[in-house]
């Protein structure tokens, strides 16, 4: 593929992801890491004989499979197991157990599946709740992302997993996951077993669309985590507002470190690290 001007490819690849997914590219964002992720479409048979940026967007634009994989490629995964662990402690210590009281079926969504990790962590925490309050309730975890490979990844269940990584005093990997192999850098492979996996239904979705396939006060728990960051503040409000009409009065709603309940501040109650119970519709 023949390079074009850097800035004018930059400001095309910008704005037909944003026309797709609503994911806005900062603009000072790596030229390197462009260049790397155009390559990778490129070594795909389907982009083969592009020869420009240009021509990338045009088989994207007419070829659903291209544009699937257009999107993969330029969206970001970062994730771990039990990342921001206090939301999983408050899920263990506070909101599990006023769920078990009055609910016997328990809907969570998880808004940013990436490869899993965030997904499987609120399963073993769902799990290790139902376990140490003695609950039957039945838990039913749904997780989204707009990246399909990932999502392939994630409903396959397995990770590569760092034993030194610092996860919450009452997790036990050895209870929710399957050690398949030692690599040699001293991380391991791990499968999820299938009590975990049974629990979580992983579906395709972008949260640019304008409806998501959910119902009213669907959810009794919405995990919104280090996702809107990559959206323009007008568009975090109308995701963030959508995400709203799904969770039940009196659901918790968990939101990254770095990110704002912007408009919804007077309809929910703090309690605190980025955790917000609703209050009002």
């Amino acid at each position: 593929m023949q390079p074009d001007d850097i800035v004018k490819s930059f400001r095309k690849i910008q704005s037909y992801l944003y026309e797709l997914t609503g994911i806005h590219l900062e603009n000072n964002s790596k030229q390197t890491m462009m260049k790397n992720r155009l390559d990778s479409l490129t070594r795909n048979p389907i982009f083969s004989h592009a020869q420009s940026v240009q021509d990338i967007l045009d088989i994207a634009s007419q070829n659903s499979q291209a544009r699937q994989l257009f999107i993969n490629a330029f969206t970001t995964n970062k994730t771990d197991f039990f990342r921001e662990k206090v939301h999983f402690q408050d899920m263990l210590d506070r909101a599990m157990p006023q769920l078990f009281n009055s609910h016997f079926r328990i809907k969570i969504y998880c808004a940013a599946s990436s490869t899993g990790e965030e997904p499987y962590s609120i399963a073993a925490t769902a799990l290790y709740a139902k376990e140490i309050y003695r609950s039957s309730s039945d838990i039913e975890i749904i997780a989204t992302d707009i990246d399909t490979k990932v999502l392939q990844l994630a409903k396959d269940g397995v990770f590569t997993f760092n034993p030194k990584l610092h996860l919450p005093n009452w997790v036990n990997m050895e209870k929710y996951f399957d050690t398949i192999c030692e690599n040699p850098n001293g991380t391991l492979q791990i499968q999820a077993k299938p009590e975990l996996k049974s629990m979580l239904k992983f579906q395709n979705l972008n949260l640019f669309d304008e409806k998501y396939p959910f119902g009213k006060n669907d959810f009794d728990m919405i995990f919104c985590r280090n996702i809107l960051i990559y959206f323009k503040i007008a568009d975090q409000e109308k995701i963030l507002h959508k995400l709203f009409a799904h969770l039940k009065m009196g659901g918790t709603f968990y939101l990254g470190h770095a990110e704002d309940l912007l408009g919804l501040k007077d309809k929910v109650e703090r309690l605190g690290n980025k955790t917000y119970i609703k209050i009002k519709e």
